[in-house]
């Protein structure tokens, strides 16, 4: 994308239309909105010219004529771009755009989800402006290619992973080590590659894994359906959203759950609460580095992988302050180069790989070390 974010914006309530307009035009110094329509019709009109030439679209969902569903789906067909869908964002809404664009548009990046702020709420409606803006910001960012096209994924899936040596009986890895997994835009997917691997090795062997905690970035209301989804694909590991006061065992993926702090506390057990948002931003990853930094000392591993901003970049600091190891995502497979590209420039991390490569450091770290 250039220098200049071209966004197009679609809601069928002209309050909202200018509303939106409003705050991009003053809050993004680079965004730039460059037509509106009230519902899919008029905008796919609008889009199919040059003038109207977006890089952005700002969806609305229930529309006359043709909703959001279907214009997304059109907008995908014709000429791909991210979408931010602005919506109540009840569970129905999340529901009904799982359904009918299916969870790979979310998992990819592409499309991402800013909830309209309560009526008469002046707190809740500085949130909505402030994620607005700053979604656009971040969506401008996307690899659009690598969004949609990823890398040769069938390689990837045929290749093997490898486990150079059999781990000793009574090794203390398992009940010692801990993997943490901070990511933002395009996690998703990214998550699903490594899981894959991790899943790949489990069923062929009887081995043991370290427990696997992942913070995410994704509205609260669809954190449920993807973990479900999650657990249909990789029936070798126990996949779930921990619990406070839940015991941290191996063999485990936890899910850190949608707008609560997910830290870990001596004992190894989960300390799920509501606080004050970190980096605005709540789960965020650098509480989770941080809290298990002081438990697991040396033996806490941080996979930093493609989103916007900077957290997880002090959690690092912190648990390079004890030893421990830092993974981060190299940038030629980042939907977007932001979280790792914060550690890396910090000189805080002990091994940048392309994703495709971090499932086989995950295996080694594990085995062989």
């Amino acid at each position: 994308m250039s220098d200049e974010v071209r966004v197009f914006i679609v809601d069928d309530s002209a309050v909202y239309r200018h509303k939106i307009k409003e705050i991009l035009t003053k809050g993004g110094k680079r965004i730039k909105v460059i037509g509106t329509a009230p519902n899919g019709n008029i905008a796919l009109q609008k889009m199919s010219l040059q003038k109207y030439k977006s890089d952005i679209v700002t969806m609305d969902i229930m529309m006359p004529e043709m909703d959001g569903y279907e214009t997304i789906g059109h907008i995908m067909d014709r000429f791909p771009l991210p979408v931010v869908i602005v919506s109540s964002l009840s569970q129905k809404d999340v529901d009904k755009s799982l359904e009918n664009l299916g969870m790979a548009a979310f998992e990819s990046g592409v499309v991402e989800f800013v909830k309209k702020p309560s009526h008469d709420d002046s707190i809740d409606d500085k949130r909505f402006q402030r994620e607005l803006v700053t979604k656009i910001q971040s969506l401008s960012q996307i690899n659009l290619t690598r969004a949609i096209k990823s890398f040769d994924f069938d390689s990837f899936m045929e290749e093997e992973p490898k486990v150079v040596k059999k781990p000793k009986k009574g090794l203390k890895t398992f009940q010692d080590r801990i993997y943490i997994i901070a990511s933002s835009t395009g996690g998703p997917r990214a998550i699903s590659l490594i899981l894959t691997k991790i899943n790949e090795i489990l069923s062929k062997t009887k081995y043991k894994f370290p427990p696997i905690v992942i913070i995410q970035h994704m509205p609260e209301e669809m954190v449920g359906q993807w973990v479900e989804r999650l657990k249909k694909l990789y029936s070798y590991l126990s996949i779930k959203i921990p619990e406070n006061n839940e015991l941290i065992r191996p063999n485990k993926v936890y899910i850190a759950p949608g707008g609560l702090h997910c830290a870990i506390e001596g004992g190894k057990r989960f300390n799920i609460y509501k606080g004050q948002k970190v980096n605005f931003l709540m789960p965020s990853a650098d509480v989770t580095f941080k809290s298990a930094a002081n438990v697991y000392g040396d033996n806490t591993i941080g996979i930093i992988l493609t989103g916007m901003g900077r957290d997880g970049y002090n959690g690092a600091k912190k648990l390079k302050a004890v030893n421990g190891k830092i993974i981060a995502e190299h940038e030629s497979t980042c939907v977007i180069y932001g979280m790792p590209k914060a550690v890396i420039e910090g000189q805080l991390v002990d091994h940048v790989a392309p994703l495709h490569k971090i499932p086989q450091l995950l295996i080694d770290y594990t085995y062989e070390n």
